[in-house]
């Protein structure tokens, strides 16, 4: 009963760590900030073009990089963004977004296991398993401008 109420707390705490999700902003120098794109795949959310492939097909200038760690479900069908992100975007003056990577990695495990033989026997045999408690998803995004 002592090891179930350790493992509920040990739960309880890795959800809380997952939930405290933050959006970073970086910004971008360079000294030519003006690049002309040849296309891609885009959808609009909120006012906000999202270039999932490629890139815009015009002029357009890099502000920054937002990185935003959450919890939800990546879309797998690219038609949606955190409302962090989208913040984010509109604080720095952005137009639109390019998709940069969406990946996904275990943030912390759980393991445990148990040797089975007899004392003095010399012979064992051993088992165990691990589980992820939680899944830390990371999208990251160049944040751009329009130039024309």
């Amino acid at each position: 009963m002592k090891a179930l109420l350790g493992l509920l707390a040990l739960v309880a705490a890795s959800l809380l760590l997952a939930a405290c999700a933050s959006t970073k902003f970086y910004p971008h120098e360079s000294r030519d900030n003006s690049y002309m794109g040849k296309g891609g795949s885009r959808f609009t959310t909120e006012g906000m073009d999202v270039w999932f492939i490629g890139e815009p097909d015009r002029k357009y200038m890099i502000l920054g990089y937002i990185e935003d760690e959450f919890n939800p479900a990546v879309d797998e069908r690219h038609q949606s963004v955190s409302d962090a992100v989208l913040k984010k975007a509109r604080e720095i003056g952005a137009d639109a977004l390019i998709e940069v990577v969406t990946q996904t990695r275990t943030g912390s495990s759980i393991s445990t296991g148990g040797m089975f033989g007899g004392r003095h026997s010399g012979v064992g045999m051993g088992i165990g398993f691990g589980v992820p408690l939680s899944e830390q998803k990371n999208a990251r995004y160049t944040a751009i401008r329009y130039l024309n």
